[in-house]
């Protein structure tokens, strides 16, 4: 009877060190660029809600410090918003966005955007692991030992890559010796 390894570093026990200060989450709740350079060079990690957080608050405090510039310069001045079409003054667009002119977006389509894209990875990935798990259960009810093994394998490299943060590696046939 062999022994269990106990170790402190396994796949899924990744403490957050921003404000919320969770233990043991999956390698899904952290960025890609954040868990790679935490592998490589033990940097500390940020989860997801944590990143959105800050970024939320450093959003509307720039957004504060253009509207209390603005009045203190006494500028009037517009631009608009290429996907709401409204009118809005200076104050409601980053500088980043100003700069692209005709197709500049206002800070709350922006957001909106973000908040979007983010649900809809989220919703995309649960609805790839339903499926396979749909398939699992079609495997499993067809008999077939192959089908079960490939089904089977595919839910395995989607749960891994929700612990983990990591991509499964697909492996070449080779020569076939």
């Amino acid at each position: 009877m062999s022994n269990p390894v106990i170790t402190e570093r396994w796949a899924g026990n990744l403490d957050c060190s921003g404000p919320c200060r969770r233990k043991r989450l999956v390698g899904s709740d952290f960025s890609k660029q954040g868990l790679e350079r935490h592998r490589k060079k033990g940097n500390a990690l940020k989860c997801k809600q944590c990143v959105s957080a800050i970024e939320v608050a450093e959003r509307k405090a720039a957004q504060d410090r253009a509207k209390a510039a603005a009045a203190a310069t006494g500028t009037g001045s517009s631009a608009s918003c290429s996907l709401c079409r409204r009118s809005l003054p200076l104050p409601a667009f980053s500088r980043s966005q100003l700069s692209k002119g005709a197709s500049a977006r206002c800070r709350e389509c922006v957001e909106a955007s973000i908040s979007s894209e983010t649900s809809a990875a989220d919703t995309g990935r649960r609805d790839k692991m339903e499926a396979a798990r749909a398939r699992v259960r079609a495997a499993e009810a067809g008999g077939d030992a192959r089908a079960k093994l490939q089904a089977a394998t595919e839910l395995s490299a989607l749960e891994g890559e929700h612990v983990t943060g990591l991509k499964p590696i697909v492996l070449g046939r080779g020569r076939g010796r």
